[in-house]
């Protein structure tokens, strides 16, 4: 019940963040559930797998949330999308199977780095106009397989990466921020099967567990960030653009430091 509660006033925080900045909240619900997870008898070899597949299953349903109020705010690039997805989805399905494998203080500190690039990056263009770099097959297709890489080492939808990259290629902040979203849903399908996949038949987890994600706390969070996510997208199209850059970019720099100090 404690875990339950915790998670339900976790998701309406997460859900808003989601719609607004386009992520998946995977970079607040991961910490929060390294705490809260001991508490239903998880291993504790097995908490940070068990946080980054339940942070994904819980990506799905918010992030499709957000992307269907941005879709009718018509702030969602479908032509993009159809490219996008399935580069995320492969990346970041492969990598999940190995992720638990490697040390994950030095992947959060590579994390760390590149989030921090990306938010100096947001910050620089409000001075400027965009380069518009072109947006090609190509260059979307090997985006999307870095970004889904990185986004498996921190159960993210990676909107984080996604923002930034589609805002440097010409795209509107508001409408980067929908794409995101909508493309955030499938990322964190495919990362959600891959953790169920690594984590299927291990000894020792608790009841109401499919593979790495822990079900009670998937419910928690996605019934109340369901509804939060759609207010967080309606807020994100309502802001000024400037105003929202700088936003987002302070957003980025505190997740950098989580990821350090943690």
């Amino acid at each position: 019940m404690t875990i339950l509660l915790s998670c339900l006033f976790l998701g309406v925080f997460v859900g808003f963040l989601a719609g607004l900045f386009g992520i998946g909240g995977g970079l607040i619900i991961v910490p929060s559930l390294v705490f809260l997870l001991p508490m239903a008898g998880i291993p504790p070899e097995y908490i940070m797998s068990t946080a980054l597949g339940t942070s994904f299953s819980t990506i799905i349903i918010t992030a499709f949330s957000s992307a269907q109020r941005h879709h009718k705010l018509g702030n969602v690039d479908v032509q993009t999308s159809k490219s996008f997805i399935p580069a995320l989805m492969i990346s970041v399905f492969l990598s999940g199977l190995v992720v638990s494998k490697l040390d994950p203080q030095i992947m959060s500190k590579i994390f760390a780095v590149m989030v921090l690039y990306l938010a100096g990056k947001m910050l620089f263009t409000l001075k400027r106009a965009p380069k518009n770099k072109p947006l090609t097959l190509h260059t979307t297709l090997v985006g999307g397989g870095v970004i889904g890489t990185l986004s498996s080492m921190a159960g993210i939808a990676g909107g984080a990466f996604i923002v930034p990259f589609l805002s440097d290629r010409g795209l509107d902040i508001k409408r980067a921020i929908g794409t995101s979203s909508f493309c955030g849903a499938f990322l964190g399908l495919s990362g959600t099967i891959s953790f169920i996949v690594s984590g299927w038949g291990l000894e020792g987890m608790p009841d109401y567990s499919l593979g790495y994600v822990y079900l009670p706390a998937l419910i928690g969070i996605t019934a109340t960030s369901f509804f939060t996510s759609k207010m967080g997208a309606s807020a994100a199209n309502a802001l000024p653009v400037p105003m929202l850059k700088k936003a987002f970019a302070l957003l980025l720099v505190a997740i950098a430091i989580n990821m350090f100090l943690k």
